[in-house]
């Protein structure tokens, strides 16, 4: 299961345990607990973090502001600023950078939650009009969708998304290995994901195209990753038309 992926950037050891430890207590990865700015720019491609996790003060000669300032320029990701510095100039600064949430010194479990939850929301809004929030707290990034499970946020990257399956006010979404369930309409999560990824096979069912690994026409099924769904006759003629473009 591929939950949301965080860099923490933090110098003072206790703190840097507390937090590593509360993230994976929420079921999240934490790609690196590191303690200055110059190896969390060295590393950062590498870590491929879905969220920052920043010390606005870090020592050395790169604070936590200007850190984020240069990641964010290299790729566009959620960014939480951690501080317990209460100075305008220092909060002035750091807005600067387009921070989607502050974690104030001293922190509990619910903040941590309520931090990362805000600062994914708040990245999934700023970005295309095929992005944003759905209801159920679904939020679409690109390429991705992060959905609740308990107390966190759980992703799903596009390519595990095989088919999805409307169940009155609900949808399945059918991933490798499990099945998750949101309240948001066919219809809506339909208009927000690509379109040249996904094909209606049936008016309450959605697969990706790129998964289909054979169609029988005479039985009306076709079969994605080892799994038969019936298709709709309706839709015969836009399927066939979309697998002769794959291929």
């Amino acid at each position: 299961m591929a939950f949301l992926r965080i860099l923490i950037v933090e110098d003072d050891p206790m703190v840097a345990r507390v937090l590593r430890h509360l993230m994976h207590q929420l079921g999240y990865e934490v790609a690196a607990t590191l303690d200055t700015a110059e190896e969390a720019e060295a590393r950062f491609d590498e870590l491929q973090p879905d969220l920052l996790l920043l010390d606005i003060r870090l020592g050395g000669p790169t604070d936590g502001i200007e850190l984020a300032r240069r990641l964010l320029e290299r790729r566009s990701l959620p960014l939480v600023f951690l501080t317990s510095d209460k100075e305008r100039s220092t909060f002035e600064r750091a807005l600067a950078t387009g921070p989607l949430a502050f974690l104030l010194k001293p922190f509990d479990e619910e903040t941590v939650v309520r931090a990362v939850e805000v600062a994914v929301a708040q990245f999934a809004r700023q970005q295309d009009a095929n992005t944003g929030l759905l209801p159920d707290g679904v939020a679409l990034v690109p390429g991705a969708l992060y959905v609740r499970d308990n107390n966190r946020l759980q992703k799903i990257v596009y390519d595990d998304l095989l088919w999805l399956e409307a169940d009155g006010s609900h949808v399945h979404l059918h991933t490798p290995g499990r099945k998750h369930t949101i309240k948001v309409s066919l219809r809506e999560l339909e208009s927000r994901l690509p379109a040249y990824r996904f094909q209606r096979i049936r008016r309450d069912t959605m697969v990706q195209v790129a998964c289909i690994d054979n169609l029988d026409l005479a039985a009306a099924t076709v079969w994605v990753r080892g799994v038969e769904l019936p298709f709709g006759r309706t839709y015969r003629d836009d399927l066939l038309a979309r697998l002769n473009r794959v291929g």
